[in-house]
């Protein structure tokens, strides 16, 4: 999650339009920098994929990039699946490379772009948004009816993920969740930018608008007794590791913690931790 403060001074200037126009909930869409354009594909990288379109309940058409487990040079057909979310900014194109070493492990990928990422399209807001995590898990499920389904998010992606965890896992027999970099609730992240400059406390007092029916810290105990596997790095300059901390406490058993190295979502630069990722993916 990256924070622009010039667009968090922009809040102010048009606040009361957005509190007019459409309503508190899509103060959310604040949280949201979509990029459309690609930087990459996964063929620039030497990888294999499909572009897969899903269609949402409100007729959003999401664009997603599946990379398939590969293994000894062949498509390894009883490999786990993973649904990839991603930070608040950019797209998939720059997001996978956090990803793009699991399908030589033997793990499937599916990266989503949220509404108005990337080629998907619509404007990012929740809870809009949880309607595009269905409509992918949806499409994975019917394509592999009997294999193991895990969400990872990063950044805002764990905050999607772990709603979407709490709300769906039964309905699409989700395997587990991974979260890396998280926090416990919109509002709260909100309130520790708009307060950490001179030019945005003056949005502060609007944090306390922001909906908190959809926060992490809701969901995260009825994830429960799916396992949970939980990274938060104390190098981490955009998320406070406190925040991660605060989510996994809420969280029930099973569940794991482990305090990462680097910077904001740079936990799978690191081998170690790409073995943890492994190990909790093949329980």
């Amino acid at each position: 999650m990256r924070v622009s403060v010039a667009k968090l001074f922009g809040v102010l200037l048009s606040l009361s339009f957005l509190l007019s126009v459409t309503g508190c909930s899509n103060l959310s869409s604040l949280f949201f920098y979509p990029q459309q354009q690609y930087v990459r594909t996964p063929h620039d990288i030497n990888l294999a994929y499909e572009e897969v379109k899903t269609v949402t309940a409100d007729g959003t058409e999401i664009n997603s990039w599946f990379l398939p487990a590969v293994e000894n040079g062949l498509e390894n057909t009883e490999s786990p699946v993973v649904l990839f979310l991603h930070g608040n900014a950019e797209n998939i194109s720059t997001h996978i490379g956090s990803v793009y070493w699991l399908p030589e492990k033997g793990v499937n990928v599916l990266l989503m772009d949220y509404r108005g990422y990337g080629h998907s399209e619509g404007e990012p807001y929740l809870p809009a948004i949880f309607q595009d995590v269905e409509s992918t898990l949806i499409w994975l499920r019917k394509r592999f009816p009997e294999r193991k389904i895990f969400i990872l998010g990063q950044s805002i992606g764990s905050a999607i993920a772990a709603t979407s965890m709490g709300q769906l896992k039964d309905q699409y027999q989700l395997s587990g969740l991974i979260l890396d970099s998280s926090f416990t609730s919109y509002r709260s992240i909100a309130q520790k930018v708009t307060a950490s400059h001179v030019i945005t406390w003056l949005v502060w007092p609007f944090t306390w608008l922001l909906p908190t029916q959809w926060d992490p810290v809701e969901y995260i105990a009825d994830i429960s007794p799916s396992p949970i596997l939980m990274f938060h790095s104390k190098e981490d300059l955009v998320l406070p590791f406190e925040q991660g901390l605060e989510l996994f406490e809420a969280a029930k058993a099973p569940k794991q913690w482990h305090t990462s190295e680097g910077g904001h979502i740079q936990t799978f630069n690191h081998e170690k931790y790409r073995k943890i990722l492994l190990d909790f993916l093949t329980l």
